[in-house]
């Protein structure tokens, strides 16, 4: 996901005056297959100046009018609240104004691809607009005098009435006294002359407004070359070049990343036209390479003419480029000189992150170079804290360069340096800001009640995948390195934002030996584990409604009511008793010579691996989380349903029958390896599910199936409810209508002899 700070594009007038009256929401555009942190690096004004300018003062305004109600959040969703607040008040001035600015937002008329209005509703809306007008100039009052000139001037707009609104503001409204509403006069005043061609007029004024999202608008003809080229030519210090070479350079990576997109460029669009549609459509305009190396030239020719008082932008835009273009070593050159020449302080400190980011693939991970990078990563983190407005996932460029750094830059060369503790560690440092940024909640925060059953994101994200993914002892060694003190600058600064909670680790490393079948090696782990931390995870819902030594292919357990109301706290851990439970069942089968007891054990340890497994109703045993996607064991991990299995046909041998139906149930339960295919099949076109099954008659299952069909015929009198009302079973037996040799008896060797030629 990244922040595009053109991602929708602004109507100058009509749309930024109601704009004004609602808050601003910020625009990104979105990767489909997980994070890519590639945000924009180039921005050289601060991106909450692409929202609306006046949004907040005018907000500000409502909320000190109403006395922060809370049931206010805007004007736009909360007027009936200020409209109740000035009732209770008896303040007639204020109903007054508020029935006319309502009546206002209810008649104008947005032009987008929803609803586009007919001539019907536009002709409704201009004759409101001009009864609208009438009144707001029969006021007089001193009050809301600047208000109801505002009105006059909307009005005027809506009707097209260009010159007369610009009157409005010529006459009476640049004489009024400084405010949110005399400068929303003056951007209307600039729409006006925009509309009437007097386009470098209208951008001076949004531009000393600060207002880019109407820049935006004004200069949407001139976001490629031979525009920005144009712009220049008539004024080298346009305020609007400003726009224009940030918009150029972030768009060239734009075109990047979209062509880059493997999801994008094959799945969804894979015609070149397709890819251009999809960057117009997230408010981007395609640049490509020759593109940017005119531009490249161009700026070159920029920079020592004198005509620009900033050259620093036109350098650090060359270099950045540059940088998108992989031409790493000629960034560095460009960008240092960029950091000596003129430019906003802004400038200066965009050149400088630039330089950074470009630093991770140039200069050799020596100690010297460590530590000059973690005196960068501090000064981000400085600069973050001032560049943070109201909305901190939009607005912030310096952390968003600070994980293209970590995320893109240096866990990539750690990893392949063969420092996998390291590269961890940079997760775990940006894991723990993100959280701390969002305000996600995590057993560390003093606010954190486990009875709550707050939801601890501690297992999820990248840093928990990459926990995840590691061996045993390699997750040992990560432990131990994170003991232990730092060697360099770069360490200290990155252990020192990681969490280093022993609990945490131990129950990690012992699950993950819980995984892997190594019960002894995961109690010593385990038992470390404070209880109170184990009342923060987010299974405890399932570890206390949900028990082992249940047979799962006899009992579904609890799924519905497990997080409703109050959810008591552990007091014991359960992992730690699993792990001796079955360690004792496992000594006394090993140590048992053939016989019924041996068998009744085998069924037991067979229980007991199944609900410890992916398919268990006690996965929480050995795993944090359970996907509906998930079909199989991790790798590296013990299959505990093939052991399950295993031990079942060896239990099927038994003669008690209580035990041998249990056992063959549960064979004939267990999916693995299915006997038969669900879903669409495109050949035919036909879905299939358990009333209409493609059958497979060499699967594991569909043996077992047999067996219990054959079991269930030959004791039909005597065999389990759970046996006779079984759907699945039936919806087998249903198959002997069409599946040759359906019922045959079972024997491996016969069928065998069988099915293969008839497969073959």
């Amino acid at each position: 996901m990244k922040i595009s700070i053109s991602s929708i594009n602004f109507r100058t007038g009509l749309v930024t005056l109601i704009l004004s009256l609602m808050p601003c929401l910020g625009a990104m555009a979105c990767a489909f297959e997980g994070p890519t942190h590639n945000y924009y690096l180039f921005s050289v004004f601060h991106r909450s100046l692409m929202g609306d300018r006046f949004a907040t003062e005018t907000e500000v305004f409502w909320d000190k009018y109403v006395g922060n109600d809370p049931r206010f959040s805007s004007y736009r969703w909360s007027r009936e609240v200020v409209m109740d607040v000035a009732k209770r008040r008896g303040d007639t001035e204020m109903m007054a104004y508020l029935r006319l600015l309502n009546s206002y937002i209810d008649a104008s008329v947005f032009y987008d691809a929803w609803e586009y209005p007919s001539k019907e509703k536009i002709a409704q809306s201009q004759a409101t607009m001009r009864e609208l007008q009438a009144e707001a100039r029969k006021y007089k009052g001193r009050r809301f005098r600047a208000q109801y000139m505002l009105m006059v001037m909307r009005t005027h707009f809506a009707l097209k009435q260009y010159r007369e609104a610009m009157n409005c503001w010529t006459q009476q409204g640049q004489k009024l006294p400084q405010s949110v509403y005399r400068d929303l006069m003056q951007n209307l005043y600039a729409g006006c002359l925009l509309r009437l061609g007097q386009r470098r007029e209208a951008v001076e004024i949004y531009a000393a407004q600060e207002d880019f999202a109407s820049l935006q608008y004004s200069v949407r003809n001139f976001r490629n070359l031979a525009g920005i080229s144009k712009v220049f030519a008539e004024n080298p210090n346009s305020p609007t070049l400003l726009y224009l070479v940030q918009d150029f350079v972030n768009n060239l990576q734009e075109t990047q990343d979209v062509y880059a997109n493997e999801w994008l460029s094959k799945e969804v669009y894979p015609e070149d036209s397709d890819k251009v549609n999809w960057i117009r459509e997230i408010g981007a305009q395609p640049i490509y390479k020759p593109e940017a190396r005119q531009f490249i030239d161009f700026a070159r020719k920029v920079v020592p003419s004198g005509k620009s008082r900033t050259p620093c932008l036109w350098m650090s835009a060359i270099g950045c480029l540059e940088h998108q273009m992989g031409d790493y070593q000629q960034a560095k050159i460009d960008l240092a000189k960029a950091l000596t020449l003129n430019g906003t302080p802004r400038m200066k400190d965009n050149a400088r992150a630039i330089y950074a980011a470009n630093s991770v693939f140039v200069e050799p991970m020596k100690r010297k170079y460590r530590q000059w990078m973690a005196a960068e990563l501090q000064w981000l983190d400085a600069k973050s804290k001032q560049d943070i407005t109201d909305s901190v996932l939009t607005d912030d460029h310096y952390r968003d360069v600070k994980e293209r750094i970590v995320y893109n830059g240096l866990v990539p060369r750690y990893f392949k340096s063969g420092d996998r503790a390291m590269a961890m560690a940079m997760l775990c440092m940006m894991d723990n800001e993100f959280n701390r940024i969002v305000g996600m909640p995590n057993w560390r925060h003093p606010d954190f009640k486990a009875a709550d059953k707050p939801w601890n994101s501690d297992y999820w994200g990248e840093y928990f995948e990459a926990l995840d993914s590691v061996n045993v002892e390699q997750l040992k060694h990560y432990a131990r390195f994170l003991s232990k003190k730092p060697k360099d600058a770069l360490q200290r600064y990155v252990w020192g934002k990681c969490y280093r909670d022993a609990d945490y680790y131990n129950d990690l490393i012992g699950t993950k030996l819980m995984a892997r079948g190594m019960f002894a090696e995961a109690i010593p782990y385990l038992e470390k584990v404070r209880m109170v931390f184990l009342n923060t995870q987010n299974i405890v819902p399932y570890v206390r409604h949900r028990s082992y030594e249940t047979e799962r292919w006899l009992t579904k357990q609890k799924v519905g009511d497990e997080f409703e109301g109050y959810m008591p706290l552990l007091t014991t851990n359960r992992k730690v008793e699993f792990c001796r439970r079955i360690l004792a069942a496992q000594h006394l089968y090993r140590n048992m010579r053939p016989s019924e007891q041996r068998l009744e054990k085998a069924y037991e340890l067979a229980s007991l691996y199944y609900q410890a497994s992916y398919l268990g109703d006690c996965w929480w045993l050995t795993q944090y989380g359970l996907s509906s996607a998930q079909d199989s064991t991790k790798t590296g991990n013990m299959d505990f349903v093939a052991y399950a299995i295993n031990l079942l046909e060896e239990s099927a041998r038994s003669t008690d029958f209580s035990l041998k139906q249990k056992s063959l149930y549960a064979l004939a339960f267990i999916p693995q390896d299915s006997w038969y295919e669900k879903g669409w099949d495109g050949t035919i076109g036909v879905y299939h599910d358990l009333s209409n099954p493609s059958v497979r008659p060499v699967s594991r299952q569909y043996r077992a199936m047999m067996r219990l069909a054959e079991f269930a015929h030959d004791n039909a009198e005597r065999i389990a409810p759970y046996i006779s009302r079984c759907e699945e079973l039936k919806a087998f037996e249903r198959t002997r209508l069409t599946t040759p040799f359906a019922f045959l008896p079972y024997d491996d060797c016969f069928l065998r002899r069988i099915y293969l030629p008839l497969l073959n």
